[in-house]
């Protein structure tokens, strides 16, 4: 297995997505994020972005990239790249050295942070970590994206009563007390198979 595969994986769970690039800048492989990022943001069919990487026009996708980049952020001493895009939040770019193993030469990852996707909620990480039952880990999941009450509520079919009583009982089982920690823990469960 190529050198920071197991890294892309983790990023598309967590919705990032994530290059691997070698030391002349090739791609040698991407996560599905990636993909549609540049599908996205280069007007590209899955095909088309596929079709570069593997015939090796993957660096010229990369630089048409860094080229749409701004001046990089300093952020505890590390450089990243801010890209600008219209009607939409910034992506945020950092390439991380990986080093060398075995017969693999030096290599990079480039990850890509959208601001507007969001990651992959693990239901199955919280009903088996915290024992909630699928209404509450479906819950859980609606106040991680954002849903109030009512719209939770509404989506399941339910009275607005009953999906508090089910929040508090969630709050107990998680040990959380607000919705914003709620929120964090379940975020933070995204990067979990």
């Amino acid at each position: 297995m190529l050198v920071g595969i197991p890294f892309l994986q983790v990023f598309d769970r967590m919705g990032y997505g994530g290059l691997v690039i070698s030391t002349g800048g090739d791609v040698l492989a991407m996560n599905d994020h990636a993909r549609r990022i540049f599908q996205n943001l280069f007007c590209l069919s899955r095909s088309e972005v596929e079709v570069d990487v593997l015939n090796g026009l993957g660096r010229g996708i990369v630089k048409r990239l860094l080229g749409q980049g701004q001046p990089r952020v300093q952020l505890d001493g590390e450089s990243w790249i801010l890209v600008e895009r219209a009607d939409q939040r910034p992506l945020i770019m950092n390439a991380v050295p990986v080093p060398p193993t075995g017969d693999d030469g030096p290599r990079s990852i480039l990850l890509l942070i959208d601001l507007d996707a969001t990651p992959a909620l693990n239901c199955g990480a919280l009903k088996q970590i915290f024992g909630l039952t699928p209404s509450e880990a479906k819950l859980a999941i609606l106040m991680a994206q954002g849903a109030t009450l009512a719209e939770a509520a509404a989506l399941q079919g339910l009275r607005v009563a009953t999906v508090r009583a089910q929040l508090r009982s969630i709050f107990t089982k998680t040990q959380t007390h607000r919705q914003a920690e709620l929120v964090m823990l379940v975020s933070r469960l995204s990067s979990l198979p």
